[in-house]
Order: structure tokens, then sequence, then C-alpha cells
């Protein structure tokens, strides 16, 4: 848990992708499009970078993680998500792992029903032109290929804004792309093709202020 006299922050940049269709309806919805089984579902790869956070005197800044799981169905009516795996890099230490995890819990405040940890390096790669971006984990577990969605105007995002990122203090707009991602461990294993895909920067605080991103860690 997070002390309350330690103040704490993140702006995160994800390569983000799901199960459902473009443009993900859970933003406008309490439940996912996708069905498996009968049941709504929302599965997931978000390989995340942490341009630069600090819960007390932690630094977080640096630091890449990646979050694979499924939103179930009842994520949006009773708070209740099916499951969570994340991977940390092999470098991060505890003290960085325990101080990122809450932060994490207040952007996605729903109740997982199984939580596991993994450890790999991730790979994490936007193009200089903006029109791809990609991201894997070393173990093979899991990849994100993102192909910007061309729009009216090929050169620039198609962007959606002024919709909330789950419980975020703040966050950009969400730049559309479509996706061809997986995940395969821990039992799970989904391979989708032209699904949903966007990138998105995301704060969030203790204070609900925007965070000071240090020159260095901007660039």
């Amino acid at each position: 848990m997070m002390a309350q006299d330690k103040p704490w922050n993140a702006r995160l940049q994800y390569i983000e992708a799901c199960s459902c269709d473009l443009f993900c309806p859970c933003y406008f919805n309490d439940h996912a499009s996708h069905q498996g089984s009968g049941a709504h579902k929302c599965t997931f790869n978000m390989g995340t970078r942490v341009i630069a956070g600090k819960n007390g005197d932690i630094d977080l800044t640096g630091m890449k993680f990646w979050l694979a799981g499924d939103l179930g169905a009842d994520w949006g009516t009773k708070g209740q998500a099916d499951w969570l795996v994340v991977t940390f890099e092999p470098k991060a230490t505890k003290e960085q792992k325990d101080a990122l995890m809450p932060i994490l819990t207040k952007i996605y405040p729903v109740k997982w029903s199984s939580v596991q940890m993994d450890t790999s390096d991730i790979t994490w790669k936007l193009s200089p032109d903006g029109k791809t971006a990609f991201a894997k984990l070393a173990n093979g577990k899991g990849e994100v290929k993102l192909t910007r969605f061309s729009g009216t105007n090929p050169e620039k995002a198609a962007e959606i804004n002024n919709v909330r990122y789950f419980a975020a203090t703040w966050n950009s707009p969400f730049a559309l792309y479509h996706s061809d991602h997986y995940y395969k461990g821990f039992g799970k294993s989904y391979d989708l093709h032209h699904a949903n895909g966007f990138m998105i920067t995301v704060e969030a605080s203790s204070d609900g202020k925007r965070v000071t991103v240090p020159k260095k860690a901007a660039d």
C-alpha cells in the first residue's frame, strides 16, 4: 500500500492492443464487444514505459512493464475483472515493483480474480514517423504490432479526444491503430489480428496535478 504521507505520480506511455474492434467500445459502455464462450471478454496486451514517476523516494523513471489479461464481463458493472499478468524487466528492483503496483491499482480500480507476476526484457519501439509501433516480451510470451489508422490524412494520427482512460488523472488523446498481438503464458493463449490498438500517454498522481517531466526523461 502507498503511505498517505508519501506523494506519488507517474507519466506512462502505452503501446496497447485488445480483442475489440477499432475503436474499443469499453470506453463508452460497461462491457466489451468481443465474446468468447458466450461471455463478453477483453483480452489485452499493454507494453508500457514510465516516462517519469516516483512513489515517495522510489524513482520509477525509465522502467518498462507489460500488462496482459482479460477484463472479463463484469469489470464495468461489478468492478470485477478476470485475470492479469504483470511482467517487469529483470533490472527492476523489488522496491520499484512494490512502488509501481499500487499506482496501477489507482489507474485500474478493479478487483482481479487472479494476478500473477513475471519477468522478461521488453522491447518498446515507435517508428520516427509514428505510423508503426512495436512491443515484445523477450521470453516470447507476448507481442504487439501497431499500424496507424490512416484516416483522411495518412500523415496525421486519427485521434479520439475528450475520453478518459480508466481512472487516470490525465491522458492524451487516443491515437488509433490496428493491432496484431498475442499472449501465450500461464495457461492463457490468444492471437488477434486487425484488432483494436492505440497509443496513449497517461498520468496519475496523488494530488491530482499534472506530472512534471524532467527534460532528460522526456527525451
